[in-house]
């Protein structure tokens, strides 16, 4: 079950455009830090310098938004099932 600041954080996500941008992609499957960021230039007017990309993965990451899979220099990203849950609740 959902916190109320789980709720919270996801309706704010929802809303930023950067975030949103990262989810959509995500929802396509596991994408590198480098792939996000490509995705995010490719919409954004301004391109993001890389390290405003890795702050809006890592705010998404400690939200438990989504999850790390790998160590290294370039990790994969995917959704979490807190994100999923939280989605499914808010379209139906």
């Amino acid at each position: 079950m959902a916190s109320e600041e789980d709720v919270k954080a996801f309706e704010r996500d929802i809303r930023c455009v950067p975030t949103r941008i990262i989810v959509d992609k995500l929802k396509e499957g596991e994408k590198t830090l480098s792939e996000l960021e490509a995705a995010l230039n490719e919409v954004l007017k301004d391109p993001l310098d890389p390290i405003v990309a890795k702050l809006y993965v890592d705010q998404l990451e400690a939200e438990g938004f989504i999850e790390k899979k790998g160590e290294g220099g370039n990790p994969a990203y995917t959704l979490t099932q807190k994100w999923k849950d939280l989605e499914a609740k808010k379209e139906s």
